[in-house]
């Protein structure tokens, strides 16, 4: 009995140095932090206007003659047709899928963001800049857009859109 006893006070004996250590390893430790950089003070300069443009303001084009000679002999655009479906999205965005029909008549399949499909023919408008479909041909679409000159006219520029063909791996 007394072996056992001895045995369990020793045991007792070494635990109280740890537990002295671990404090004071507590009051000991401290953390090195740096000292935070001063906060940045923002002034802002004053505005003073220099001329009479406005600069939060998109600028004008400035008018080339009398407004009234420039819309007389500038090409417009008809801007009271109904608007297509496909007049909704860039033609960067539409991708043509394939060809349906005869030799008389040919449509196009145009893929839309989506995932529709739509049927066009030759006088559909599509894009955002009054894309007309010129032609229709089992590779591409010929399509004329309309861009603002900035002057007040538009010109015409021709695109195309060509078929997109998936291969299949052997």
């Amino acid at each position: 009995m007394m072996l056992v006893s001895m045995l369990l006070c020793g045991c007792r004996a070494n635990e109280e140095p740890i537990q002295d250590f671990i404090l004071q390893a507590h009051d000991d430790a401290k953390a090195q932090v740096e000292p935070l950089r001063e906060e940045y003070a923002f002034v802002a300069d004053e505005f003073v206007m220099t001329n009479e443009r406005i600069p939060f303001l998109r600028p004008r084009p400035e008018p080339t003659g009398n407004g009234a000679e420039a819309d007389k002999t500038c090409w417009q655009p008809d801007t009271h047709r109904e608007r297509m479906p496909l007049e909704r999205y860039p033609l960067t965005q539409l991708s043509m899928k394939g060809v349906l029909g005869d030799g008389k008549q040919l449509w196009a399949v145009i893929y839309t963001p989506e995932g529709k499909l739509v049927k066009i023919c030759e006088g559909y408008y599509l894009g955002l800049n009054h894309g007309k479909v010129l032609r229709v041909s089992p590779k591409s679409i010929e399509i004329e857009e309309t861009l603002p000159d900035g002057a007040g006219c538009w010109l015409k520029r021709p695109m195309s859109l060509s078929l997109v063909t998936t291969e299949l791996a052997v």
